[in-house]
């Protein structure tokens, strides 16, 4: 009786593989996204890309900025570091470096600590080039399209980009994939949980031992995939786990047939249709396209099903 009531409960879980599968993409994204941050942050190089560093002494500027609905959204800046040398940044609407002329002035800049700012080495637009040559002419030094790239590089360092950048779009996918295997898990639980109350209102009236006895059989067989369990008496429905499982009596059929049509109206799925004596029809084993399991309950139902014409 307890093999039966497990292979009963087996059924609440007819995809187990869909559980498995989001588990597995979940960790496929988590374990990608960690390879994909940057775990050494190198020293800020005006002609190469990737995530860098860079010690900020000030700023001057900003050169150019950047909006979107009318609203400012990046300012880009030219930067001293610690050494002395020029470089070209990026940061929000509000700069958090000191700025040239704006917060600081030439009698400030021995006692300035510089700050380390932490982002991705972009390639600089040739839009963005033309603005930072006309600043650097409109105040007294002379450059060029053709030649910026020899004092400033040709990238600039991003210092708005997150520096998991492309990571935090793979754990977002790893989240929505977990919680969705979580989803699968608890409706996998309620099932369960829908079924042992059927099983329990068959034995509080008597009709769970005959069924348990049909069901040692060695003809008896569940299929999983199709959502029934046929024995030579009775055929057990899964479709509305929401109430457990349907047991029908096999002895009340006269008919039994492959069917793909609903209310008269043709469907893309396929049905196993029994027609009871009454004239009604009930639609079991719903399923795209027909298996080897479909056929196999088919056969078994046409054998089981007694009188009337078996198509």
């Amino acid at each position: 009786m307890e093999d039966f009531k497990k292979n009963l409960l087996k059924m609440g879980k007819t995809n187990r593989t869909v559980p498995t599968i989001l588990l597995i993409a979940a960790a496929f994204f988590l374990l990608f996204g960690i390879f994909m941050i940057p775990h050494k942050v190198q020293p800020f190089d005006p002609t190469s890309g990737g995530y860098a560093s860079l010690n900020i002494v000030y700023v001057m500027g900003p050169f150019a900025e950047q909006t979107s609905d009318g609203r400012t959204v990046k300012k880009y800046y030219v930067a001293e570091n610690d050494k002395g040398y020029w470089s070209i940044i990026s940061t929000e609407n509000s700069c958090p470096f000191p700025v040239y002329n704006e917060t600081i002035s030439d009698a400030d800049l021995k006692t300035m600590v510089p700050q380390t700012a932490i982002g991705q080495s972009k390639k600089i637009p040739k839009k963005l080039a033309g603005y930072l040559v006309d600043y650097f002419n409109n105040n007294g030094f002379e450059l060029s399209l053709s030649d910026y790239e020899q004092t400033l590089g040709d990238h600039y360092l991003d210092t708005t980009a997150p520096l998991m950048g492309s990571s935090l779009v793979l754990f977002i996918f790893s989240a929505v994939f977990f919680i969705l295997s979580v989803i699968v898990l608890i409706s996998f639980r309620k099932n369960s949980n829908h079924i042992q109350t059927r099983i329990q209102e068959l034995m509080q009236d008597g009709e769970f031992e005959p069924l348990c006895q049909d069901f040692q059989s060695t003809d008896a067989a569940f299929y999983d995939r199709l959502g029934l369990a046929v024995s030579p008496h009775y055929l057990l429905d899964f479709s509305n786990l929401q109430y457990g499982f349907s047991v029908y009596p096999l002895d009340q059929f006269y008919n039994v047939f492959k069917c793909n049509m609903v209310n008269g109206q043709p469907t893309t799925s396929n049905y196993i249709a029994l027609e009871l004596k009454n004239g009604q029809r009930i639609l079991v084993a719903a399923c795209p396209n027909t298996s080897k399991s479909f056929n196999t309950a088919l056969d078994m139902l046409k054998q089981s099903v007694n009188g009337g014409m078996q198509w």
